[in-house]
């Protein structure tokens, strides 16, 4: 089975005229892959991190995009030898070369899910490890870090990207509640399904 580790935990704060945020960043690891899972914009905390593992940017071989926005993509091409899974029309990317994936190009253990709302184009993950099903949800779900982490299918998307679609957002969430024991957000701490819900 995988494995999981959340190397930086996501934070979103608003500013007067912008926001100061980085997204969730995981490192799965299979028999025979490492992945990240959106590398987000902190520079300084995703390295770190990776030495923390005694992991180099060459040490990955995959990196795993949700979707567009600069706060999980920007230090994507860290990871000088890495194919990369994009939210793109469902296309890798390994250098110039644009390549189709299937769902489970990861692994058998790693499930590529669609789960439009938040953006049109928006890809999630479910991941079999031995403590459970974990769902690496992007920003399907996720908190400002002025909120109390409780959830609720309909809570509000702060970010209202021109695309999004709140209908679509919570059959993603819905999919990804039926679909996973953990829930691992893109902003904010990964909680146990059945936890911290609203009536």
């Amino acid at each position: 089975m995988a494995k999981i580790k959340v190397l930086v935990e996501g934070y979103a704060r608003p500013l007067d005229k912008g926001w100061k945020a980085s997204s969730t960043v995981c490192l799965i690891t299979t028999e025979d892959k490492k992945i990240i899972t959106d590398p987000g914009c902190n520079r300084e905390a995703l390295l770190s991190a990776l030495g923390e593992e005694n992991l180099e940017t060459a040490d990955i071989d995959y990196v795993f995009l949700s979707h567009r926005h600069p706060d999980h993509m920007l230090l994507a091409g860290l990871f000088e030898k890495a194919t990369y899974i994009t939210f793109d029309a469902d296309l890798m990317y390994e250098k110039d070369v644009m390549l189709e994936f299937d769902a489970n190009i990861l692994g058998d253990d790693i499930e590529i899910v669609h789960t439009p709302g938040h953006v049109a184009e928006h890809l999630s993950l479910i991941v079999r490890t031995p403590q459970g099903k974990v769902a690496v949800a992007g920003d399907v779900i996720w908190w400002l870090d002025t909120e109390e982490q409780r959830f609720d299918l309909h809570q509000k998307d702060h970010l209202q990207s021109t695309d999004m679609d709140m209908k679509a957002l919570v059959e993603s969430r819905k999919t990804l509640l039926k679909n996973a024991d953990y829930i691992i957000p893109g902003h904010g701490k990964m909680f146990k399904v059945g936890d911290n819900f609203c009536p």
